[in-house]
């Protein structure tokens, strides 16, 4: 029986318990009035029936407010247990976790704190959104459910589990203070969490992320512990999903300077402090420049330059990468014509923009604006697009490449690729992230990893670059891999269109 009948149950049991209850003492205390009004003959029998009419009066007021107290003690108890429940999984809603861990911190003994310590986890299905676009929202809650499952067997009965809201659960656990001992825990949790759920005909693919925080005097209140972690599950966002993170006072001021951010990219869309650098792409062997990546670069009139790691993923969260990134196509398509015709430029584009309906009508008209050939414009977009809808970024791409754009698979390497949807993509060109170039010389089997990764590139029919050369070694290991076109400071440093003539010894290939 769900909470909500059992509350109506126990109200309508008290509605005919008081009403019995009254109506019994009202049936008394009428009777002994009509007693009353008999003959004085009859006044001692009478007085003797009329106390015990009055006792037994007194007895059904009594049971009336017995049973509207009792009544009142059991709905109230059904009710607490409605709100300590979250109704879609069963598991304990966010009211439920603050009683049982409050519980838990009163039960724990003095000794056991310090050999132990109870943490707090938040977890999030990062693609939950998407879920519920692409299958529906009967398909989210049944996902939900899934997962809430997941976590109650891998935590059993080391602590509480609960849904806090939408997509986030967490639960608590006890654990030693080796730090160890914590991350084989985090990580056999992660690992399970990702497992894809099949429903029906579908696989989905889970991608998960989380963030802990020390349940102690400085986390007393669940709202702050909360806070706290959604900090740290953000923090370990940043490096990709499927990370978790530990929750440290850096993370708040961290938080106040991307509130900071977000307040001054507002200004700056508008006062336009942005500025594009361009990277050239050489063919190894040769040396022939064959491209550039355009980068963009903020001029905070404050702060100076402020790289796009810090301000990127914020733009994306706060909606203003819409208007940045037009900027930055707009721009590109101004300076094109002062390159030579038979190089192309690279612009990235943040997974956020494709999903603008009109993404790819405003791209086309920028062009056609300015009388850019889209054969000349690469779009980058990173890897992590590939965790979205199948056929939403397949339809894109389409598009895209419909208009004469080539397009490139930025940060390859990063996890989270689906070997099947490539090869159902149309993309031209593949980007090897540059942690795989830095370790090629310093793992043994790095140089196969980036061969496998090549050879993966030719059998798709698309071409292989290889980001963030910095040495001579490198160069010459991707060459022996089968990586022949590349780009990093080993080529050349991003700078200004009208600086590049100075950053490379045929000034010819840069004007045209």
């Amino acid at each position: 029986m769900s909470s909500r009948s059992t509350v109506a149950h126990s109200s309508l049991f008290r509605l005919i318990t008081i009403f019995s209850s009254g109506f019994g003492a009202a049936s008394l205390s009428l009777w002994a009035v009509m007693m009353n009004q008999l003959d004085a003959a009859g006044a001692s029998d009478f007085n003797a029936i009329s106390a015990i009419i009055a006792g037994l009066s007194a007895l059904a007021g009594a049971g009336c407010a017995h049973a509207y107290f009792i009544g009142s003690d059991e709905a109230s108890k059904v009710y607490e247990a409605a709100l300590a429940t979250d109704s879609a999984t069963g598991l304990l809603s966010r009211e439920g976790l603050e009683k049982a861990v409050t519980g838990l911190e009163e039960s724990g003994e003095s000794h056991m704190h310090k050999l132990m310590r109870w943490m707090l986890v938040s977890i999030e299905v990062d693609t939950f959104r998407d879920i519920n676009q692409v299958h529906g929202a009967e398909t989210g809650d049944e996902i939900l459910r899934y997962i809430g499952d997941r976590i109650r067997r891998l935590v059993g009965d080391l602590g509480p589990v609960a849904r806090i809201t939408g997509s986030e659960f967490a639960f608590a656990f006890q654990v030693s203070h080796d730090e160890r001992e914590l991350h084989a825990v985090m990580t056999a949790v992660l690992e399970e969490m990702a497992r894809p759920i099949r429903l029906g005909h579908h696989v989905i693919p889970i991608f998960c992320t989380a963030g802990l925080v020390e349940l102690g005097p400085e986390n007393r209140s669940m709202a702050t512990a909360l806070r706290r972690t959604n900090l740290a599950r953000s923090n370990a966002r940043a490096g990709g999903l499927g990370n978790w993170a530990i929750y440290h006072p850096e993370m708040t001021r961290t938080d106040t300077y991307r509130k900071w951010i977000e307040s001054e990219l507002a200004k700056t869309v508008h006062t336009r402090d942005f500025e594009l650098v361009y990277q050239p792409q050489v063919q190894s062997i040769s040396g022939e420049v064959v491209g550039y990546e355009a980068l963009l670069r903020w001029n905070h009139p404050e702060k100076g330059y402020i790289p796009p790691s810090e301000f990127i993923s914020v733009a994306e969260k706060c909606g203003l990468i819409g208007q940045i990134g037009m900027w930055v196509l707009k721009r590109v398509c101004e300076d094109i014509a002062r390159f030579p015709r038979d190089v192309t430029i690279a612009v990235n584009v943040s997974p956020k923009q494709l999903e603008y309906p009109d993404f790819v009508a405003r791209f086309s008209e920028v062009m056609r604006a300015h009388g850019v050939s889209p054969k000349r414009i690469e779009l980058e977009v990173t890897e992590n697009i590939l965790i979205l809808d199948h056929f939403t970024v397949r339809r894109k791409f389409q598009e895209i490449r419909d208009l004469g754009c080539a397009i490139s698979i930025d940060d390859f390497g990063t996890g989270y690729s689906n070997l099947g949807y490539l090869t159902e993509l149309p993309f031209t060109k593949l980007k090897l992230d540059q942690s795989l170039v830095a370790r090629i010389g310093e793992h043994e089997n790095g140089a196969a990893v980036i061969s496998t990764v090549v050879n993966l590139g030719h059998a798709l029919g698309v071409s292989v670059l290889a980001e963030g050369v910095e040495t001579e070694a490198q160069k010459l290991l991707l060459e022996a891999a089968g990586c022949t076109l590349m780009q990093g400071y080993y080529f050349g440093k991003p700078v200004a269109i009208e600086d590049t003539r100075e950053e490379h010894d045929e000034p010819e290939r840069v004007l045209a």
